[in-house]
């Protein structure tokens, strides 16, 4: 008889901690039991989680850390799993990676329904995971909402699917705009750096320097600092790596090759348009990014620099880069 047991294995935390949940909410038992089999207590703790209760009903068994397994905790598994008991019901979690093989393929063998987590990439895939949970929310975002939050928050997994959680419990609006989600950000620093970053590259002096000061009044010199060097250096990266590409690409094959959403690439193409004649400028600009790294984590040439001094270096440092070229 096959053991009622599910095998959860990849490298991508965040789907190994859905699978979980999922399946837990699934089995729909109360008595659980978790079992880290990389403590040398393992053999031990599976063999009372697996004796039969005082009134005969089922109980979960979850046990993680099969990628690194005690040895005896090991054999005490592979010993459960060859003769599984009626009122055990199994979840196993392997963390990926080539170690604990000899326990997964015993597990595959009991019959296990295998939920893979591999990796989510950066990018479209990291997107269209944000898509799915959207979806599954039975609400929408339109794309470049979604693609203005992922660049917002950062590829942090834990951190995209939490805050998208709390952006669709706040913003009632469906579908979610870009203009919900910069509202609903206004006054966070790192998104405040990229939509600073965004009006430099498209050298808009007056909006970048009117979003740094908006920054800067609600969020404060150093996060705002921080933020908006971060922000404009992969910013001018991104313009820099465009200009290097040959000509005649999709956006799609644009996307790929710069790791960005396909919605940015019209951005890239227009922020490049309006430095390829300016080169010159655009180098000055990696020279002062460069400086700038210094100064906001630190001091300048050796010096600290006070709040009000920092201040006056990011308005000196994003008005002279967005200036337009006489």
């Amino acid at each position: 008889m096959s053991a009622p047991i599910t095998l959860i294995i990849g490298p991508e935390q965040v789907l190994r901690d859905q699978a979980r949940s999922t399946t837990l909410a699934a089995l729909a038992i109360e008595d659980r039991y978790t079992v880290e089999l990389t403590t040398e207590s393992a053999a031990g703790d599976l063999r009372a989680a697996c004796e039969p209760t005082l009134f005969g009903s089922d109980v979960v068994v979850i046990v993680t850390g099969l990628e690194s397994p005690d040895d005896a905790g090991a054999e005490e598994l592979l010993a459960q799993l060859s003769d599984p008991p009626d009122h055990v019901r199994w979840v196993c979690i392997h963390a990926g990676g080539v170690g604990g093989k000899r326990l997964v393929d015993a597990v595959k063998k009991a019959g296990a329904e295998v939920i893979e987590c591999k990796a989510i990439k950066k990018g479209r895939a990291t997107l269209e995971l944000l898509t799915a949970e959207v979806t599954a929310r039975k609400r929408r975002m339109t794309s470049d909402a979604l693609a203005a939050y992922y660049l917002a928050v950062g590829h942090n997994l834990p951190m995209l699917l939490s805050g998208l959680d709390q952006l669709l419990d706040d913003v009632t609006d469906d579908p979610v705009t870009i203009e919900n989600v910069q509202e609903y950000f206004a006054g966070v620093a790192d998104v405040a750096g990229w939509q600073i970053s965004g009006h430099v590259w498209d050298r808009d002096a007056v909006k970048a320097l009117t979003a740094l000061r908006h920054s800067l009044n609600n969020v404060g010199v150093g996060s705002t600092g921080v933020m908006t060097v971060a922000a404009m250096s992969r910013g001018l990266r991104t313009v820099v790596a465009f200009g290097g590409l040959q000509q005649g690409l999709s956006e799609a094959d644009v996307a790929q090759q710069l790791g960005i959403p396909p919605w940015q690439v019209k951005d890239v193409r227009r922020q490049w348009s309006r430095w390829s004649g300016d080169q010159r400028t655009l180098a000055a600009a990696i020279v002062s990014l460069a400086d700038a790294d210094a100064w906001i984590k630190g001091g300048l040439g050796g010096a600290s620099l006070d709040d009000e001094q920092k201040m006056f270096e990011l308005e000196m440092l994003v008005t002279r880069v967005s200036a337009r070229a006489n």
